[in-house]
């Protein structure tokens, strides 16, 4: 089998995939638009490129890109493992964090008080929360140790490595120093600081 023309969409194995991810950069993460008969097609989540990933004893795409069904080849980066996120920082300090807005989640503290009761009563299911995007697993261990209180544990997903989330909680009580974190990372463009959680903690709405 040849490695392919990679101005057109290959197939590779899944079994080569989960060892050196995207075919054309290593990337390890992909969206998955359609399935079908032992093929999937994948969209690369760095290069935005699509290949066909093929079940075990799968040598041809059952889904075609308009009318051209790839046949399975060896893996063009044989041989080089895949990667993930790196681990960046923003230059001025402090670390990525994307927050998706307020929600509610379960298994969480308090940010400012450590309860894991929402309205003072019995030990809640769910609390108030804010889910943020993170750069990576390690990041995302570090800002979780920025919570004084355990206010804050890490979302991390061993099928989605590169899709990491840092997940912050709030009882009813201090809900807007939950809001007031989320303002203050939004305005400081996605980063969060230890300045910027003590702020958060001690803010009392006028």
């Amino acid at each position: 089998m040849g490695r392919g023309n990679l101005e057109l969409p290959v197939a590779v194995s899944a079994e080569e995939v989960s060892q050196y991810g995207c075919p054309y950069c290593g990337y390890r993460s992909f969206t998955f638009p359609i399935s079908c008969g032992g093929t999937s097609v994948a969209t690369c989540g760095e290069c935005n490129r699509s290949c066909a990933i093929l079940a075990a004893g799968v040598t041809r795409s059952r889904i075609g890109f308009g009318d051209f069904y790839p046949e399975l080849v060896k893996h063009p980066r044989f041989g080089t493992p895949s990667h993930g996120k790196a681990d960046k920082r923003p230059e001025q300090g402090g670390e990525y964090f994307y927050s998706r807005g307020i929600g509610s989640e379960a298994n969480l503290k308090c940010l400012v008080c450590g309860t894991s009761s929402i309205d003072g009563g019995p030990v809640s299911l769910y609390l108030h929360n804010i889910a943020a995007y993170v750069t990576c697993k390690t990041a995302g261990e570090r800002i979780v140790a920025m919570f004084p209180k355990g206010g804050a544990r890490l979302d991390y997903r061993e099928h989605e490595p590169d899709y990491v989330q840092v997940k912050v909680g709030a009882c009813d009580h201090d809900l807007p120093n939950l809001e007031q974190l989320h303002t203050l990372t939004k305005e400081n463009g996605g980063v969060i600081t230890s300045v910027i959680i003590q702020t958060a903690m001690v803010y009392s709405p006028s």
